[in-house]
């Protein structure tokens, strides 16, 4: 099974980069054409961390999460991957991100030697963002990992 980021989200990401691209991308353009002052090169390097979110907003576009009865692995911006056994996993949760009231809802795994990790796909943003499906992907997720780690009954 593999998960994307829904439609809408989808739609959020390249609306974001083009703003973040564009925008920093304008500041560049103006900071190159004045004389370099302290001003100027704040501007810049904040500018520079506006194109850098806007290129991470579009690899967040690529970005998968998948699974099977063995494994899950997920790629991330720029086809970083990481993969675990469902044997070195010890719990898989949804937990609200922070403890803010309109705070969206994510999907920790807790790996044996790496601790928690959140999974970049699985998440639930409030408002018209939100996946509709986000509470049967991450159930799904759940199921398969309790599925994979249960014990097998002793036959008798």
């Amino acid at each position: 099974m593999t998960y994307r980021l829904s439609p809408a989200q989808v739609r959020r990401q390249w609306l974001f980069s083009t703003l973040f691209l564009a925008g920093g991308g304008y500041i560049l353009y103006l900071g190159s054409r004045t004389p370099l002052t302290a001003r100027t090169s704040i501007g810049m390097a904040l500018a520079l961390l506006l194109v850098v979110g806007g290129i991470a907003q579009v690899g967040a576009v690529f970005t998968s999460v998948s699974f099977d009865e063995r494994e899950i692995w997920w790629t991330g911006p720029f086809g970083l991957r990481k993969r675990f056994a469902w044997a070195d996993v010890t719990n898989v949760a949804v937990v609200k991100k922070s403890d803010r009231a309109n705070s969206g809802d994510i999907v920790r795994v807790t790996h044996r030697l790496r601790g928690d990790l959140t999974l970049p796909v699985l998440f639930g943003l409030p408002g018209a963002w939100r996946d509709p499906a986000f509470e049967a992907k991450a159930a799904h997720l759940v199921a398969t990992w309790r599925a994979a780690t249960a014990t097998p009954e002793p036959v008798a």
